[in-house]
């Protein structure tokens, strides 16, 4: 019925040109119930839905009473009444939360509602912390407003003063609201207009909740939380520093410190605050995407787990890997576990108690209690140590990108108020530095398919440069590059601070038979150098032009 191909289309021009992974969906079936299930309307009666993952889109395929293809609509908007063309009704179903975005389908279904339950994969490739159940329903009549909170600051000693805003706040018809703000636990109204302070002299954890209220009397309402009586902690990498190379697979030394109102400093703490202290990484390739995880582990980071667990220490509760061990080979444990963390336990590893944990879902609790057993020792893991100080091994990946160390340090509490986290984080490079990625002050970017980027710079001139940011030289012994000329070629410098500073090193690049024919000289720097800086490379034929194509520029180790 439909069909495109990576190019833009002749026939079905609506589907764009890319990538392409084409997917059919359901088709619905209209009942009257729905009307009083917000199920979708009559008019996509025998309507294919359908989508493609890569572009990504999402249609429908209209489809006659003998399901012969009539033509393609879009998602949202326009409506067909009756599945005939020359009658339109606009129409716009709402997804529940607001939104309005499915980035990647990848099943959907209708229910017994006539609602549309549909999976997101989320942005990319691997686990996505934005992926997600969507119900999508199909509201008549008035449509209730949508809330929107925000509070600033959201923690700090008391007398503490919290403004709170509705900024984002609507309604989809545009009617007037009316705003209504409540202080939680006790419930009493504190403010009648859009934005408000508040000020709070009591210790503990409070919540303002926003009712908004159209014409019709429908109501949205959304909470924001703010805790009273305690400070967020300042935590700092003393070493390394974001900009310095890692390389794969080699351990990477760090050293954090903290400093927090009501605990004190780590300096004058080193104990207290290294057992409080959780330090992990996550690998970012070129594009920015975290490389795949477990989501299991995810949750866990997002949550107060490793307050009281190592991976292989004992800290308040066993060593995660411990708990792998003692249920291994035993399926009906992970329910039961599963239950443990959601309701509290004592007495299964001691005498200390382990507290409820009723935010998490039953999911949550599974995917994470998966990952926990699944655990083995000395079969990789994950990249979580505690402590101000120790390494972390670098991912052996020879793909460029980040390696990325947080620093997280959560602090006592200070009762009533609950406890706050402070974070930190470095990212750390790969020594080979893609031409195209330094700040280019003359040759052009190209595409070149040969190249390591897909990208070169081409069309270089003589007194043309690259800046490459904030280089560690203590790290660097010498640089290599990857370059090919198919004219006359020409010398690579690199100099510190400016196109004229100190010359660090240089190489040369002759005429390698053929703008696609690759080489990659080297050199070593005549004595170490120490501290910081931008470097220039800077390319030298004087007078010359056309004299090389480059691919990228690596630091190379001392």
């Amino acid at each position: 019925m439909i069909y495109w191909p990576y190019r833009e289309p002749r026939d079905f021009v609506e589907m764009g040109e890319g990538g392409r992974t084409a997917c059919a969906g359901p088709v619905f079936h209209w009942r009257p119930e729905f009307e009083k299930t917000a199920g979708f309307l009559k008019d996509f009666d025998g309507w294919l839905l359908f989508w493609d993952w890569e572009r990504p889109t999402i249609r429908w395929a209209r489809l006659d009473q003998d399901s012969n293809f009539l033509g393609i609509e879009p998602f949202t908007g326009a409506v067909v009444t009756a599945n005939k063309p020359e009658a339109v009704e606009k129409v716009q179903p709402q997804i529940a939360g607001g939104a309005t975005l499915v980035k990647r389908p990848v099943d959907a279904v209708f229910g017994t509602d006539g609602c549309l339950y549909i999976m997101d994969y989320g942005e990319t490739w691997g686990p996505n912390k934005d992926s997600r159940m969507l119900k999508i329903s199909y509201l008549r009549g008035n449509l209730p407003p949508l809330a929107r909170a925000s509070a600033a600051p959201t923690s700090g000693r008391e007398p503490l003063t919290v403004r709170l805003s509705s900024a984002g706040s609507k309604d989809h018809e545009g009617d007037a609201l009316k705003h209504e703000w409540r202080l939680l636990p006790e419930g009493r109204v504190i403010s009648s207009n859009p934005d408000a302070e508040v000020r709070i002299d009591q210790p503990g954890n409070y919540q303002a909740e926003l009712r908004v209220t159209d014409s019709h009397g429908a109501t949205g309402s959304a909470t924001v939380s703010f805790l009273v009586g305690n400070t967020q902690p300042q935590v700092h990498f003393d070493a390394p520093q974001s900009g310095d190379f890692f390389d794969p697979g080699k351990p990477v030394s760090y050293q954090v410190s903290a400093s927090d109102v009501e605990d004190g400093t780590s300096s004058a703490k080193p104990d207290e605050f290294g057992i409080r202290t959780l330090v992990s990484s996550l690998f970012l390739d070129a594009s920015g995407k975290e490389q795949a995880s477990d989501p299991g582990l995810a949750i866990m980071k997002s949550s107060d787990c490793f307050n009281c667990h190592g991976v292989e220490q004992k800290i308040v509760g066993p060593g995660l890997l411990e708990i792998a061990e003692r249920y291994r080979g035993q399926p009906a444990a992970l329910e039961t576990a599963v239950n443990r963390v959601r309701q509290g336990s004592t007495g299964v590893w001691g005498p200390l108690p382990m507290l409820p944990h009723p935010q998490h879902t039953t999911d949550e609790v599974t995917i994470m209690l998966r990952w926990v057993f699944g655990l083995e020792k000395g079969k990789g893991g994950p990249t979580l140590t505690r402590g101000l100080s120790g390494t972390i091994t670098a991912p052996n990946t020879g793909t460029p990108g980040q390696f990325v160390l947080e620093a997280a340090y959560t602090d006592a509490g200070r009762a009533p108020a609950g406890t706050l986290t402070g974070k930190a984080s470095v990212a750390l490079r790969t020594r080979r530095w893609e031409a195209e990625d330094g700040e280019v002050n003359g040759p052009r970017i190209s595409g070149n398919g040969s190249a390591s980027g897909k990208k070169v710079l081409g069309s270089i001139n003589d007194k043309h440069t690259i800046r490459f940011e904030h280089v560690n030289l203590a790290q660097v012994g010498g640089f290599t590059v990857r370059a090919s000329s198919g004219n006359v070629g020409g010398v690579v410098e690199l100099r510190t601070g400016s196109p004229d500073g100190a010359l660090l090193g240089k190489v040369e690049v002759p005429n390698t038979g053929g703008w696609d024919k690759w080489i990659e000289p080297a050199s070593r720097f005549a004595s170490p150098i120490e501290g910081r800086t931008d470097v220039y490379a800077v390319f030298v034929n004087p007078g010359k032009g056309g004299l090389m194509n480059l691919d990228w520029v690596q630091f190379d180790p001392r």
